[in-house]
């Protein structure tokens, strides 16, 4: 993919204000959630408890990791396991509520915390390892190549990338938001009322498969 490819969502965003404006309230939704998110979507949760259980284990077994980029860190549910076995690890994220509370799990030196909207942010060295979780479905379809350019220019030769994402199946609680610029749900935050959009995506892990086959 050329460099003028790879812009081409950015320069999209730019001229359509109805997309940039979806992922903005993203971010002041995911901004306004964070001091709830852990007591809304808990590490320990016992329906959870065994899928979590096994990420882990599969997520273990490529240690040792090196160098880690994780996007959309969120509170560092999943940047305290990367701590672990990594090297050092780049944590990213826009909402710096979040990362505030990442922070306070996560007090280790080799950990680096950088607050940057994804769709703006260039890799300033490349990883060993490009983690991610629950982010693909929050990015917009016509926005997937593009993000997968950036995640190819985050990787260092022999770099891998693991992605942890929701099934299908989690349409079915949520509220989905017609009419949008790209799929999107409302997502209340408990503690004020209000509600905000968001891009979800809901792919299948064949579907995933296959897109990520044509981009090679």
């Amino acid at each position: 993919m050329g460099s003028s490819e790879r812009g081409a969502c950015h320069h999209w965003l730019m001229v359509e204000g109805a997309l940039e404006g979806l992922l903005a309230e993203q971010i002041v939704y995911y901004r306004a959630r964070a001091g709830e998110y852990d007591a809304t979507y808990p590490l320990d949760a016992s329906a959870d408890a065994d899928a979590r259980a096994e990420l882990v284990a599969a997520l273990e077994a490529l240690a040792p990791y090196g160098r880690v980029l994780e996007l959309a860190c969120g509170t560092g549910q999943w940047t305290v396991e990367l701590a672990r076995h990594a090297t050092a690890v780049t944590a990213v994220d826009a909402a710096r509520e979040a990362l505030a509370i990442c922070r306070r799990r996560v007090e280790a030196d080799h950990v680096h915390l950088v607050e940057a909207d994804l769709f703006a942010w260039r890799p300033p060295e490349r990883y060993d390892l490009v983690f991610f979780s629950a982010w693909l479905s929050h990015v917009p379809p016509q926005c997937f190549e593009v993000f997968w350019a950036l995640v190819a220019d985050c990787l260092a030769p022999g770099g891998r990338v693991f992605v942890i994402d929701e099934l299908p199946a989690v349409a079915a609680v949520e509220h989905l938001a017609p009419g949008q610029p790209a799929p999107a749900v409302h997502r209340e935050v408990q503690g004020s009322g209000d509600s905000y959009r968001a891009v979800k995506v809901f792919y299948t892990p064949n579907e995933l498969r296959s897109r990520l086959g044509a981009l090679g």
